[in-house]
């Protein structure tokens, strides 16, 4: 685990604080209405609160594993490599939390990007079946058979999806040696 998707999740940051997506959505047409007395922001507000918050989990994580923290990377792509750095001498739930957070964050940036096809890569949770796709804002299992007790389709968030693949490649790594 660790550092490839960390990469992919450095990318996926990098691209979301482009300055391409903070500035604001252009809108089409509009329906008539009077205008402004003040000017819009300038930036996608709710996506710097995104990005703040994103960072600000990672950070807030770092300061309970680790005393003394390194100063943090000037390029907010640097962020996750800085983690792993920080988190590397902490216990094993720890760094199972650190890489669960990674791969968390790695899914939903994927997803901001449009790039629902990425949460699509991992297998349903309850059944195992390689159908997922992306709905609502949840991973939903197109298995027919793969329902609740109540009878719904079965849906997850990317942190279950994410707790299950780093579940997953532990169970994996155990087994191999």
């Amino acid at each position: 685990m660790g550092r490839d998707t960390a990469a992919d999740a450095s990318r996926s940051l990098r691209l979301l604080a482009s300055d391409d997506l903070r500035h604001h959505p252009s809108t089409g047409p509009q329906a008539r209405r009077s205008t402004p007395s003040t000017p819009g922001t300038p930036l996608n507000l709710a996506m710097v609160d995104y990005l703040t918050s994103a960072v600000g989990e990672v950070v807030a994580h770092a300061r309970t594993v680790t005393d003394e923290l390194a100063p943090l990377p000037e390029r907010v792509e640097d962020i996750y490599a800085w983690y792993i750095d920080q988190t590397s001498d902490a216990d094993a739930d720890e760094q199972a939390y650190r890489d669960t957070l990674i791969e968390t964050q790695r899914l939903e940036h994927a997803v901001r990007l449009g790039e629902t096809d990425e949460v699509c890569k991992e297998p349903c949770p309850r059944c195992g079946c390689w159908g997922l796709m992306w709905e609502a804002g949840r991973a939903r299992c197109s298995n027919r058979k793969c329902r609740t007790p109540g009878g719904i389709s079965s849906s997850w968030s990317p942190s279950r999806l994410a707790a299950q693949k780093i579940r997953r490649t532990e169970i994996w790594r155990r087994n191999a040696t």
